[in-house]
């Protein structure tokens, strides 16, 4: 086979489980005959040191994108994942993989894994996704409530890959079990080599005999417990050392250092006894010279660290809560205690610790259990099964564009183009709308009153067999878009305000996934922002699709131009004319409710033309704060998970702050910076959990996107009467 394997970090240039297992995956690959590339982010060492650590293997990095639309992605993970998908393309055309991998750590795979199903991109390879643990667990067991937008977006991403791989491999059945009855995959361990020098044969313990803990130093990984149960062995009079090998994280009470949480733990009477040392690339010399090595964790997957301290014949003392459970073979190649029960674990180090038999049956059991399970020859033999046995996902292409349909027959798709004193853009609407490569549609344009006298006499000039134009008076946007609605003869609706544009592909690409996806609610692409020409691309926003927890704080799901199926949205009642704006969101958290799903194709096909004068930037505070108040009580059973949608607004509220706070910081000179401050502090806070409240403000102080806050805010500052500098 053909193999690409994708992992932003590659032991031993960058450290972790996932850098580690894609550096042994590669390397057993290779020695199976496969031809074997890596694709990964550049790295201190990877140019100099790549060949000799991966022996046949074809190493590639990814390039930073270009162009203004590289500023849609605020976001590291998100924005890798776009850099992988474009690295990856190239590299298919080069050499047409059979089989891709990714991590779902990061969501390195979710713009690839996408565009196979909404592109046919890749359509040649089984793609497949590799369990760690996803990021949404690894924060929950860190017991990490804090949540962003972005960091939500990463989680629903790294979900979506999931679902949307051709084949999900998991190196233990715990993980499965752990992300629920609905995803299934393969059980594949992850490869293991057996050090070449046999090191059970020079196993030298220290004595004083010390017990070792190597991995990052994290709240899931139980330190804390090995800790206090050490503690309570040295009350009883046990003397023995603690090394403590790994980085420190944030993963403390309040995301402080958890190293220093740990150290407050220790009674100053044993504080010599807890070594604490900074990640090693090669742990080997520490666990040849350790009597014990103890995994406390609260719930792990496979950890690399756990796997070589069995291979070194090193007694593992491991939480039975998750993968390592079904490594150790209890009392013969290692020993297990109840995750979380300190008093168990004391018991269990004690035994450890008092007797050799245990640490002499491990040293003679251990490698071989590794050995048996992980050889890496056999490892590549079941991924080939696996592979063998996938049935790929594969998407059927765009259709073939089709004449325009005129007279009585019914065109698949109608554009929906409200319209209200737009005669400067509507042109240039039209035009991008009649570039498309797909044609049978028809244009459906509400004048919804219009008082300009140049944008009405524009009307009379646009008589054409595929543009109807519908007269009312003023009644909203909704009010339009219901208008253009109830008159639009095509099985599918594309809204498109008149002063947007679409790429000339966006109408085929779209319909084709609709069409090949039974059940969609709708299917939109990425969003490229520009000023006066869409050749300048100054950024961009990036749908998620409907996450319901997300969307109950914000619109993550499209912007309006999205084809939704017309009787759909006729069955959801249309537009709600009550919203003189968030009207599309509120269509999206409808289909949301009903349990629908959407898809977003990973290329920028709609062209969002940023405004001063636009309706969000001139819409009053009290007005949208109404309006988002209005929208949270029509949907008050949106969120799946209520919490996490609070905990989603919450960060947004304090990054709002901060954002805010800084701005101001750096545009108010003293004494006016201290007050100023406080007073803007003091607000927020008392509104924090308002994140579009939040949002609104910073753009009331800054409704022209292209100045600085810093300087509208002294603008306002200045012309505030009765002020003085």
């Amino acid at each position: 086979m053909r193999i690409c394997l994708v992992s932003k970090a590659l032991w031993p240039f960058s450290g972790g489980d996932v850098a580690a297992y894609t550096t042994r995956m590669a390397r057993a690959f290779a020695e199976a005959g496969h031809e074997v590339h890596v694709l990964t982010a550049s790295q201190p060492g990877l140019d100099a040191g790549g060949a000799t650590e991966l022996p046949g293997v074809r190493i590639h990095t990814v390039e930073e994108l270009q162009g203004g639309f590289a500023g849609a992605f605020s976001h590291a993970p998100v924005r890798h994942a776009m850099k992988v998908y474009t690295a990856l393309r190239k590299l298919h055309a080069q050499h047409p993989f059979d089989f891709i991998e990714f991590p779902e750590q990061q969501c390195e795979g979710a713009f690839s894994l996408r565009a196979k199903r909404t592109l046919g991109h890749f359509a040649s390879a089984v793609l497949a996704v590799r369990l760690h643990t996803p990021t949404a667990e690894i924060q929950r067991l860190n017991r990490v409530a804090a949540l962003t937008l972005d960091t939500a977006q990463q989680e629903f991403l790294e979900a979506a890959s999931l679902r949307e791989a051709d084949l999900l491999l998991s190196p233990t059945r715990a993980l499965l079990d752990r992300l629920g009855p609905a995803t299934t995959g393969v059980v594949v361990p992850y490869p293991f080599a057996l050090p070449s020098k046999p090191t059970t044969a020079h196993r030298q313990p220290e004595t004083p005999p010390s017990v070792l803990y190597a991995g990052p130093l994290e709240y899931r990984k139980g330190v804390h417990l090995l800790i206090d149960a050490m503690q309570a062995l040295f009350e009883r009079g046990l003397l023995a050392e603690v090394r403590l090998i790994g980085d420190d994280t944030p993963t403390g009470p309040g995301g402080r250092s958890l190293r220093a949480w740990l150290e407050r733990r220790i009674d100053p009477a044993w504080k010599d006894r807890f070594h604490f040392e900074p990640h090693r690339a090669d742990t080997g010399r520490a666990l040849a010279t350790a009597a014990v090595c103890c995994f406390p964790s609260l719930w792990d997957n496979l950890p690399h660290e756990f796997l070589e301290a069995m291979a070194t014949g090193c007694l593992v003392v491991a939480s039975d809560a998750g993968g390592m459970a079904e490594v150790v073979e209890e009392g013969r190649s290692g020993l297990l205690f109840h995750s979380g029960d300190v008093a168990h674990l004391i018991a269990v180090l004690e035994k450890a610790l008092g007797t050799a038999a245990p640490r002499e049956s491990a040293r003679e059991h251990a490698p071989a259990r590794i050995a048996a399970g992980c050889a890496p020859a056999s490892i590549v033999k079941q991924v080939e099964a696996a592979v063998a046995g996938a049935a790929p996902k594969r998407h059927q292409g765009p259709p073939k564009p089709s004449a325009r349909t005129t007279g009585a027959n019914a065109p698949l798709v109608s554009f929906l183009v409200p319209y209200y004193n737009m005669g400067r853009y509507l042109p240039e609407t039209l035009r991008s709308i009649r570039a498309q490569t797909f044609t049978d549609y028809e244009i459906v344009l509400v004048d919804d009153g219009s008082t300009d006298e140049e944008s009405r006499a524009l009307l009379d000039t646009l008589q054409a067999l595929d543009l109807r134009i519908i007269r009312k008076r003023n009644g909203g946007l909704s009010s339009a878009r219901n208008a253009g609605l109830r008159v639009a003869r095509g099985r599918y609706i594309l809204p498109l305000d008149p002063d947007d544009l679409i790429e000339p592909t966006f109408l085929e690409k779209t319909v084709s996934v609709m069409e090949d996806s039974p059940g969609l609610a709708y299917v939109t692409s990425l969003v490229a922002y520009f000023r006066e020409s869409p050749e300048n691309i100054v950024g961009g926003w990036i749908p998620s699709g409907l996450d319901r927890d997300a969307l109950w704080v914000v619109n993550v799901a499209s912007t309006c131009t999205a084809l939704m199926e017309r009787r759909l949205v006729e069955e959801l009642g249309g537009y709600d004319e009550w919203l003189t704006s968030y009207e599309d969101w509120d269509v999206f958290s409808r289909m949301a409710e009903r349990g629908l799903t959407g898809s977003v194709i990973p290329e920028p096909l709609f062209l969002y033309r940023l405004r001063s004068d636009s309706m969000t930037h001139t819409l009053r505070l009290t007005e949208r704060q109404q309006m988002l108040s209005y929208l949270s009580n029509k949907h008050p059973t949106l969120a799946l998970d209520p919490g996490r949608s609070l905990r989603i607004r919450e960060g947004e509220a304090h990054r709002m702050e901060a954002r805010l706070l800084a701005e101001v910081a750096a545009a108010t000179p003293p004494p006016w910076m201290n007050r100023v401050a406080d007073r803007v502090n003091g607000t927020l806070k008392r509104f924090d959990f308002l994140h579009h409240t939040l949002k609104s403000a910073a753009r009331l102080v800054a409704p022209d996107e292209s100045r600085p806050i810093r300087h509208q805010l002294m603008d306002r500052l200045r012309k505030k009467p009765g002020r003085t500098r």
